[in-house]
């Protein structure tokens, strides 16, 4: 593994993300409690495979201010990042994901960060961001067994809706408003990923399906 680019909400203490947090460092752990612990960073991964030897070496703050991002504007042309659908996985780190909706601006900006990050083709990263990039929110990390975890959704979905239930109530589904887009080193270990590159981004809209709470 090398690095990788995520989305992450808009400050540590907006509501929106310190309900994230708590779930996963505290909620989800509850629920199975023989696995060991992984705290981090809630967030959406953009793209990863980032090698720093041909990307950033040490300068990551400046390449990822340096990426041609496409123009979104706030209100008028955002990405949208919809929470549709909580999911258990095989992967370890996708054990518990909220499924984020593919998103036309989500996708052209997965597809553009790819292009740079990795340097292929904007057809090849095109097609990447079309048919195999799956956009999703983790919860947890864990080598729990899949039927283990799908036994607990109907659980996690009552957590999920205690967490998050009144903001999506109060902002008609939005549950924050803007984003960063982080650089983070993910060859380290799971309680060393932490930001090393941080660019903001007014012009992403975090919304929650009607279905999931």
């Amino acid at each position: 593994m090398h690095s990788s680019l995520w989305l992450i909400a808009p400050s540590d203490e907006h509501a929106f993300n310190r309900s994230l947090k708590d779930l996963i460092s505290s909620t989800l752990p509850s629920d199975f409690p023989h696995a060991p612990k992984n705290n981090f960073v809630p967030h959406v991964t953009i793209t990863s495979d980032v090698d720093p030897a041909k990307t950033y070496g040490s300068s990551p703050q400046e390449w990822l201010d340096s990426l041609a991002l496409p123009d979104f504007k706030r209100e008028t042309d955002e990405v949208t990042i919809e929470l549709e659908q909580l999911e258990a996985g095989e992967a370890f780190f996708k054990k518990v994901t909220i499924r984020a909706r593919k998103d036309g601006n989500l996708v052209k900006l997965a597809a553009a960060c790819r292009r740079q990050a990795l340097a292929v083709s904007e057809g090849e990263a095109q097609k990447w961001a079309e048919h195999e990039y799956l956009p999703h929110l983790s919860l947890f990390y864990g080598d729990v067994p899949k039927d283990d975890v799908q036994k607990k959704l109907g659980l996690i979905e009552l957590q999920l809706g205690f967490e998050l239930g009144s903001l999506f109530d109060c902002c008609g589904g939005t549950l924050a408003m803007g984003a960063k887009l982080v650089l983070v080193d993910t060859s380290k270990p799971i309680n060393e990923w932490k930001p090393m590159a941080v660019r903001e981004c007014p012009w992403v809209m975090w919304r929650m399906a009607k279905g999931l709470v």
